[in-house]
């Protein structure tokens, strides 16, 4: 429940702020490494920190999150009057609906309102917040595994098998306020962590709001000499557009089809809804939600400091008169002025300055989604792919020209080929081109059901074994999602993934899902590459190899096939696009 909560509070913002069979040591979740011996500290995304307010007094109570039992016994009361709200506001009268929507949520959410200088309103404390509360074997043994972070519990799991449970950290801080207050809590926590542990270093893993809270850290203090491997996975180092489009003055529009599969990927089903969505009243929905957001959840919003660093620095500008006094809200400016004029515009230059004194840095990113508003944007559906990278990418659904030659912004090496076999990114003007992997099709952080992102993640979090997207022929920069609900993976026999040679002459797939699948055609640039009249069934994790030779420049392969189960699903399909090697 919490994974789908923090989808949808994440697109408000306030509440969020998702035949051959393969080797049997390719499922194994038995990391083959060792491990390099300095204690992790895991930082979680936006609204992911448990919020407890006046601790340690008799009034003690966790805030955030919300727990279920208490949003029900709020909200039942209130049901009738919603249900009677939204059936005016579907005849034209909206303001029931505000006035229902505004008690609840005073209810639900005044323990987490924050003053107009960006301090809190009322005593509250992150947990865990110190370090002696903090590992994974404390929470664990002390509260039953209540505080572990649920987006990516099996990173958890999967970390325990390589790391002592005692030498894992979870670093939870208040996620409502400026990642410049949240950056010296967390050099604070490292310092306790080293002299707790004893350790020279430590290794940072962010995810999402948690990987640009690593990025702005690393600006500031990655040349102190703490820190040995960071790894951000889907970080919003630049903020993201959804932030714009939830306050601009345009109503949103959610493409419920998607966000009903993006939900269902959160909590890792392989049920696919879309179905269900489209039968939905997608037009009401988007209202209700711009109304209840513009007129209900932004006076909240504004108040917190992080909701301005999640801006992208163009939005802020154009937002930040808008909502802000400059008075009242003064502190709030300061900080998110320095966010966005001082470090994010050179964040290349800082996370490059903590390399050079010694920091493995690895940033795993997305691309080919829209984002879940809808906009035409290329982002992993939550976060742009230009803010969660620095890559240069092509209008959505576009790509760039057949005699388009990579910018070399960043990365200088003219011999190094950072286009994607989509050719739709250019990865040369990344914060650091050599240090960032892009997985195709891949949800926002849901790298921990795809067997490729999870293995490279383990490597960069654990080893000093990867320096760059070089040093290990196992994980290209550019890889295509394989998590069960991709269903079909494709790529040719002797390339990696997305690219094919001169000497490429046949087409491997593979089927992802969780049960049997039916392949009812490929085609391949718009022409039927095999007679499939003929049944042709994969197992779970089996392959079918198909002789073809590629012509040069771009193929594209589109596979359709049927899901077998109890019920046999519709025909879905899969396109994917290839590119030879260096072009």
């Amino acid at each position: 429940m919490k994974k789908f909560l923090s989808i949808f509070l994440c697109a408000v913002i306030i509440f969020s702020t998702t035949a051959v069979t393969i080797n049997a040591e390719e499922e194994q979740r038995s990391p083959s490494f060792e491990w390099d011996g300095h204690p992790l500290v895991f930082i979680q995304g936006y609204s992911g920190p448990a919020l407890i307010r006046d601790r340690d007094l008799e009034t003690q109570e966790q805030v955030w999150p919300l727990r279920p039992g208490n949003v029900v016994k709020m909200i039942a009361p209130h049901i009738p009057d919603i249900i009677s709200s939204v059936i005016d506001y579907a005849k034209g009268d909206t303001q029931p609906f505000i006035d229902c929507f505004r008690e609840v949520t005073a209810e639900l959410l005044d323990n987490i309102s924050m003053n107009p200088d960006g301090t809190t309103k009322y005593s509250i404390t992150s947990y865990p917040h110190y370090v002696t509360e903090a590992s994974v074997e404390y929470i664990n043994t002390e509260k039953d595994g209540d505080y572990l972070p649920l987006t990516e519990g099996e990173f958890i799991e999967d970390l325990s098998l390589t790391i002592p449970a005692d030498r894992i950290f979870i670093f939870n801080t208040d996620w409502r306020r400026s990642q410049l207050v949240n950056c010296e809590h967390l050099d604070s926590f490292i310092d306790e962590v080293l002299e707790y542990t004893g350790s020279d270093k430590v290794d940072l893993y962010g995810m999402s709001h948690g990987g640009q809270l690593t990025a702005t850290y690393l600006y500031y203090h990655g040349t102190e000499g703490k820190v040995d491997n960071a790894v951000m996975n889907s970080p919003a180092i630049g903020g993201t557009s959804l932030v714009m489009e939830l306050l601009g003055s345009e109503p949103v529009e959610f493409n419920l089809s998607e966000l009903a599969r993006f939900g269902s990927i959160m909590l890792h089903m392989e049920i696919d809804l879309r179905w269900l969505a489209e039968k939905l009243p997608a037009d009401l929905l988007n209202s209700l939600l711009k109304s209840a957001f513009n007129e209900v959840l932004l006076p909240y919003a504004v108040n917190f400091g992080s909701i301005w660093d999640l801006m992208d620095t163009q939005s802020y500008k154009e937002l930040r008169d808008v909502y802000l006094d400059p008075v009242e809200n003064a502190d709030i400016i300061a900080r998110a002025d320095k966010m966005h004029f001082e470090c994010m515009p050179n964040m290349s230059e800082g996370l490059k300055r903590a390399q050079d004194a010694g920091v493995n840095i690895g940033i795993l990113a997305n691309y080919g989604t829209h984002l879940g508003t809808g906009e035409k944007i290329d982002s992993d559906f939550i976060i742009d792919t230009v803010n969660t990278s620095g890559a240069t990418v092509a209008p959505f659904g576009q790509r760039f020209p057949e005699n388009y030659e990579q910018l070399n912004t960043t990365c200088t090496d003219p011999t190094h080929n950072h286009v994607s076999p989509t050719r739709t990114l250019d990865a040369s003007t990344c914060f650091l081109p050599e240090n960032t992997w892009f997985n195709y099709e891949q949800y926002h952080t849901q790298t921990w059901w795809d067997k490729y992102t999870r293995n490279l993640l383990l490597e960069l979090v654990l080893t000093d074994n990867i320096k760059d997207i070089y040093s290990d022929e196992r994980f290209p920069q550019f890889e295509i999602a394989q998590a069960p609900p991709d269903g079909v993976y494709v790529k040719f026999t002797n390339e990696s993934s997305g690219y094919y040679n001169e000497e490429s002459n046949s087409l491997l797939l593979r089927n992802l899902a969780g049960s049997s699948i039916e392949i009812q055609s490929v085609t391949v640039n718009g022409k039927i590459l095999r007679d499939l009249s003929e049944e042709v069934r994969l197992k779970e994790g089996e392959e079918l190899v198909i002789d073809f030779d590629p012509d040069d420049g771009l193929v594209t392969v589109e596979t359709e096939y049927v899901v077998k189960g109890i019920i046999d699903s519709g025909v879905y399909k899969r396109t994917l696009y290839f590119s030879p090697v260096g072009k």
